[in-house]
């Protein structure tokens, strides 16, 4: 029960004094608008500054797009297609399918006046992969890089005391990696205002020293502060007050500054000694903070508060990894990072309830396979206690890659979780060259350079291999291998430090316990791994008496979307985790689990639900780290044996319904019981969640598990019924899932709303001298246009020749049930030289695109009965110019209400559940045909949301 106090109670990563401070960090996640596709290539022009088109341009209207809420992965929407790339979950997305790889945001809010003279930024956390980003018609950002956040300086661009408008191109056509990445804005967004003198973003790097790196004594922090000063020259004072974990102030420090005229940086460093200090480790996860405050003029002109933690991290050539001066094994997974039901977009609560999972199993580490991670995983990392693996996306030394790992390494050097950087993963082709070792040699530079208080390593797929990356990596990261390998290797270079960053890579099926090439199963016993990988207890019981290894990384915690290994289609994700999509635990869960914790663990397998196999023998297994276990069928005991360390003992039972049954004994008496009882038929649903409540802040997540039990309320392991479900009150449902690796069932079920055009025909035109005079009469609802000429604007080409002036009326009529629609919007299919548009007299902002098809919401402008349209334009380029291609009013409907389902898989499903900012009594509900439903009534309890814009 972790993530009752957590979950959503340490949202984010620096904590802004609102009311003591001009600076504001507010979440910009909710109420954007999507459309999946391109119908205006890249949205922006390059011959003249603010001419973007299509969404690009403010008065586009976007009415009858889908209104999101961030973060948002569009893949996860996507049907499957066993022709689509296997690798990234057989999604049409990337290369090959245009229509399905580019989408569009648009967010409308509104700027006070008074926010005149700050710095506007907007920052994303992280988009995949290719955004552009438009703001007022202003290009603003181009950013390629599906997993490093990056700033946009809206400052000049911003409509101060008015309306601004965001829009955001995304192209995921081309991909990173080669296992499942999703595409959209798929991390959290944020407006920044801050003062001209300011705190640099990031800004704020507060770390321990002690003596020969153990601490023993007081701690000596250092605090260094980078300003960003934008403005004109500014004397200030920076002070920082030392916060220790319960809140209290342990210490407070004071420096002059003289701000040159900007924008230019500024780094300050102080250091301050704290006696006694609380140390942070996963078994205590205790965090300072430092709030650093810049004042000018005898007042706070920016505050930032930054968390950190006090500890000391190392490797020893002999001892292995170092924590706080003493020997730590790594219990650690790998992990990417999508999960059921919302793809690549976890709300912070996800992450929490992933960490505890792996917790649970007595996992304290975690890699970030193979890319920066979100910001609110390490914060969960932090709070919740595990060690983490920072890993970078891809070698390279040239100005590029350097850059992002420099941003990486500012952005998460406060996060006391992150104890190992990663220069990478499995680089094969430059692995053994002097390009790569220099390469590797020149990032390991730039990373001691932002921070000399980390290990440095590389995953690095090679056996006794020294050559290039090896040479010059300060730990050498061990990709498998286990075995001759790594004790030569060892043995030749006996003072560079090890680590197994990567290793297991066991595959199997929860539930599952025969391979099935047919359905795309692995059976759940710890015996099946691909050729270069191994079960787990050969990579376990290797490194166990091995402390110079550090300890391992296990592929993987979780699985994941794309890399169906051995099988592909019907495949869809991988087999390695040890928990599966949802984090049901996978039999394998219960090895780790014994030799990770020091709790009495025993666990059976597989299930007893083995109807027409009666008489046979059943290959049964026990896990535990008892000294001896005893098995029982139907109360008659079938032995008693011995374990042997990180291993297993197995019988063969003769299948009989019923119970079978283990006990554990730990010096001669029972520490520990547990059973399996064969089942009755499915009978009823039942809906656990992982916490009794749920934050009404609009972010807080609510974890279910669904399953099938019999009459006896026993889960019944066999059990694949289709479940539907049903929400009342203030919540919704964001995904669905049931670990099934080879389900073809929808995570997201997003209604399309319906939609009708009515063609807009009539158009008269008359030319003019000018057509975008002041208080033109021609633009009026009155002015009589009956004798102007009929014209054609339906034609693929326009009617206006070269340096020619006209304006373009007509009149048509809609009633009450027209204007009752969702969306109401006049769409043009081109107009070139479009000047304005005016609907019933009222001017709409902006030039009309001539790129691509027009939108303009009308829905307030127009009115039952006759209304009028006029269109000045004007050619100042090649003759059949104006407009074109039709005109046509779009009506659309709000979209039905979504009806969401999943069927079990092995009796089991999950649910995800958001809250939104109304407090009181969420009813989930969960039936299946033939069985008693469930429902779970789910106090959404009052909580004060995070600052975001409106």
């Amino acid at each position: 029960m972790l993530l009752v106090a957590l979950a959503m109670g340490f949202a984010c990563r620096t904590a802004f004094a609102q009311d003591a401070s001009p600076r504001e960090r507010l979440l910009l996640d909710f109420g954007w608008r999507f459309h999946l596709g391109n119908e205006w290539g890249a949205g922006y022009g390059l011959a003249k500054a603010g001419t973007a088109y299509g969404p690009g341009v403010p008065a586009y209207s976007d009415a009858s797009w889908r209104r999101v809420d961030l973060p948002h992965d569009w893949v996860i929407e996507l049907p499957f297609d066993p022709k689509a790339d296997g690798s990234h979950g057989f999604k049409p997305v990337g290369e090959g399918y245009p229509e399905s790889s580019v989408g569009w945001y648009r967010r409308t809010f509104d700027l006070a006046a008074t926010d005149a003279g700050k710095r506007l930024w907007l920052e994303f956390d992280g988009v995949y992969r290719d955004a552009t980003v438009i703001v007022n018609g202003w290009f603003v950002a181009h950013h390629e890089g599906g997993y490093n956040g990056f700033r946009c300086d809206i400052t000049d661009v911003a409509n101060c005391g008015g309306r601004n408008v965001v829009s955001v191109r995304v192209d995921a056509t081309r991909s990173e990696g080669w296992f499942y990445e999703g595409a959209g804005i798929y991390r959290h967004v944020w407006l920044v205002k801050t003062a001209p003198l300011a705190v640099a973003p990031d800004g704020t790097f507060a770390y321990s020293v002690f003596k020969d790196n153990v601490p023993n004594g007081p701690a000596e922090v250092h605090v260094q502060t980078r300003l960003l000063n934008t403005g004109v020259p500014a004397d200030a004072t920076v002070t920082w007050e030392i916060l220790g974990p319960d809140g209290a102030a342990l210490a407070k420090l004071t420096q002059d500054v003289h701000a040159p005229a900007g924008p230019a940086f500024a780094l300050l460093e102080q250091k301050v000694m704290v006696a006694s200090p609380k140390l942070w480790s996963p078994e205590s996860p205790s965090l300072y903070s430092v709030v650093t405050t810049i004042w000018g003029a005898g007042k706070a002109v920016d505050r930032v508060e930054t968390t950190f933690g006090i500890r000391t991290v190392g490797f020893d050539a002999d001892r292995g990894f170092l924590l706080n001066g003493e020997p730590y094994a790594l219990k650690g997974t790998s992990n990417h990072q999508d999960h059921a039901g919302v793809g690549s977009a976890l709300p912070d609560g996800v992450q929490y309830y992933r960490i505890a999972r792996l917790k649970e199993m007595g996992c304290n580490a975690y890699r970030t396979a193979h890319n920066p991670p979100t910001p609110e995983l390490l914060e969960a990392c932090d709070r919740l206690g595990m060690i983490v693996m920072d890993e970078n996306r891809q070698l390279g030394s040239d100005e590029r890659h350097v850059a992002f790992l420099e941003e990486q390494i500012i952005r998460d050097r406060n996060h006391p979780s992150v104890g190992i950087w990663s220069l990478g993963n499995e680089e094969f082709d430059v692995q053994g060259t002097q390009a790569g070792r220099r390469v590797v040699a020149a990032m390991q530079d730039v990373v001691r350079r932002l921070d000399t208080t980390r290990p440095i390593t590389c995953n690095a797929a090679v056996g006794d291999e020294y050559a290039g990356i090896n040479e010059a990596i300060q730990v050498r990261g061990w990709s498998y291998h286990p075995g001759k390998d790594m004790d030569d290797y060892h043995a030749e270079h006996p003072l560079q430090p090890n680590v197994g960053s990567e290793q297991g890579s066991t595959v199997s099926t929860r539930g599952i316990y025969a391979n099935d090439p047919v359905r795309g199963y692995v059976s759940a016993y710890d015996d099946n791994a691909p050729e270069w990988a191994q079960t787990a207890e050969t990579w376990v019981s290797f490194f166990a008496p091995r402390p110079w290894l550090s300890g391992g990384f296990v592929w993987t915690g979780f699985d994941y979307r794309g890399e169906p290994t051995p099988y592909d289609w019907p495949c869809i994700n991988s087999h390695f985790g040890i928990l599966d999509t949802c984090g049901f635990p996978k039999d394998n869960f219960w090895f780790y689990q014994a030799w990770w914790t020091d709790s009495p663990v025993l666990h059976i397998l597989p299930h007893w639900n083995w109807a027409g196999r009666e008489g046979q023998d059943i290959d049964v297994r026990a896990l535990s780290n008892c000294d001896e276990v005893e098995l029982f069928l139907n109360g008659r005991s079938l032995g008693r044996q011995a374990m042997k360390r990180y291993s297993e003992i197995k019988w063969n039972v003769a299948y009989a319904p019923g119970k079978l049954s283990a006990t554990g004994y730990k010096g001669g008496k029972v520490v520990v019981e547990t059973r399996v009882e064969t089942t009755g038929v499915p009978a009823a649903v039942q809906l656990k969640p992982y916490t009794p409540e749920i934050d009404a802040n609009g972010e807080a997540v609510e974890v279910f598990m669904v399953s099938v039990a019999d009459a006896q309320g026993r889960i019944v392991p066999t059990a694949g019924n289709a479940i539907a479900f049903d929400l009342a009150g203030p919540g919704r449902i964001i995904g669905v899932g049931n670990g099934d690796p080879s389900s073809h069932e929808p995570d997201t079920f997003v209604p399309a709303a319906s939609s009708r055009s009515i063609p807009i025909g009539g158009w008269r035109w008359k030319k003019l001298a000018d057509a975008n005079p002041e208080n033109m009469p021609e633009e009026g609802v009155e002015y009589d246009d009956s004798s102007w000429e009929a014209v054609d604007v339906g034609a693929d080409l326009g009617s206006l020749g070269l340096r020619e002036r006209a304006v373009y009326r007509t009149r048509f009529s809609v009633d009450a049930r027209d204007l009752a629609s969702n969306a109401v919007e006049l769409v043009f299919g081109k107009v070139s030289g479009g000047i304005s548009l005016y609907v019933n007299g009222h001017k709409l902002g902006g030039s009309i695109d001539g790129h691509a098809p027009s939108v303009f919401d009308v829905k307030g402008l127009l009115h039952p009965g006759e209304n009028v349209v006029a269109v000045p334009t004007a050619s100042y380029g090649p003759d059949n110019t104006g407009m074109s291609r039709g005109a046509s009013l779009r009506l659309q409907d709000a979209a039905p209400a979504a009806h969401w389902g999943r069927s079990v898989f092995n009796g089991l499903a999950e649910v995800i559940v958001q809250s939104t900012r109304e407090p009181g009594t969420i009813t989930l509900t969960a039936s299946a045909e033939g069985l008693q439903p469930a429902s779970f009534q789910l106090t959404s309890r009052p909580a004060a949301a995070r600052p975001s814009v409106p």
